[in-house]
């Protein structure tokens, strides 16, 4: 009987230990993973998200920016932690789905566990404002006629803006080039590397208030209030849209407690005006998907884009 009260306390002791150790997280700063370069719309947002989060959770987050790879090395980094909340993983659809299904990643999607999605980014496709074509449908008769194929600037073969254009390209039969840049932006196109490019609105927005490059469609469900005049995928006349959704991941496995307080210091920075602010100013939506449903909404992306990257031989076998 003695042993048995000993097992017993022991093994009390132990759950309340792991309890307390639960209860106290977090209990020193936490690593906060943007596998994008600074100054991308990911990174305003988390460097914005952060402080607040960081207020309610009582210990200093610092913003990790590991650009590489379309994505692919920083979030690489961030699902090879520790999974017990102190390394967390802000990150887009490509990285984190598109690549993976390419074969492009060591990781797969399961080894991630989802928290929450927060945003969809808004990208534009631009061009030179001084460029051939004015619209979408200009551009589309311009790329058909041209004696060699246009180049497009992306992000990467995988990246879902990337492979909206393939289908583009596929449905209205026009053909281009791809280059990968690290980060595609109006860069580009200003030095004459590419005839369109695939952007974040934030990365271009600059460019376009001062006239530099012009957007011929955007990959948003709704047009842009700021490109009131720019159509979105389905008015320009294609059969679909795009949204490049982003949330904030840990690595599987991290226990249920620690994503429950992350989960709640996130929703709560969502609300917090200097958020909500950013939001606006950048023209990005925010909302909040608990795990459960952002899960469910990784599945059937997953199921939608297999066959689409696999008809355009962006699948490794």
């Amino acid at each position: 009987m003695k042993s048995i009260l000993a097992s017993f306390s022991i093994a009390t002791a132990l759950a309340l230990a792991g309890a307390s150790a639960l209860a106290a997280y977090p209990d020193k700063p936490i690593e906060a993973i943007v596998p994008w370069p600074a100054g991308q719309e990911l990174d305003i947002l988390a460097r914005t998200i952060v402080p607040v989060m960081s207020k309610q959770l009582g210990v200093p987050i610092a913003v990790i920016n590991r650009p590489g790879g379309g994505g692919v090395v920083g979030t690489t980094d961030a699902l090879r932690a520790k999974p017990d909340g102190y390394s967390i993983l802000f990150n887009s659809v490509g990285p984190m789905l598109s690549q993976s299904i390419a074969g492009n990643t060591p990781y797969k999607v399961g080894d991630a566990d989802p928290v929450g999605m927060f945003n969809a980014s808004t990208f534009v496709v631009i061009a030179r404002a001084d460029a051939p074509f004015k619209t979408i449908q200009e551009f589309e008769e311009h790329a058909k006629k041209s004696g060699k194929p246009v180049v497009l600037g992306h992000f990467g073969p995988a990246a879902v803006p990337t492979q909206a254009v393939y289908r583009m390209a596929k449905q209205k039969q026009w053909t281009f080039r791809g280059v990968t840049f690290n980060p595609a932006s109006p860069a580009q196109l200003k030095a004459g590397d590419a005839d369109i490019v695939t952007a974040p609105y934030n990365t271009a927005k600059s460019a376009l208030a001062a006239g530099e490059v012009r957007a011929l469609v955007t990959f948003n469900p709704t047009r842009l209030t700021e490109l009131p005049d720019v159509p979105t995928l389905r008015e320009a006349g294609y059969s679909f849209d795009v949204l490049v959704w982003q949330a904030l991941f840990v690595p599987k496995g991290t226990p249920p407690e620690v994503k429950t307080r992350l989960a709640a210091a996130m929703q709560s920075a969502l609300k917090d005006p200097s958020v909500v602010e950013l939001a606006k100013r950048i023209n990005t939506p925010l909302f909040w998907k608990g795990a459960d449903e952002t899960a469910a909404i990784i599945r059937a992306d997953e199921q939608a884009l297999r066959p689409v990257m696999d008809s355009l031989g962006l699948i490794k076998h």
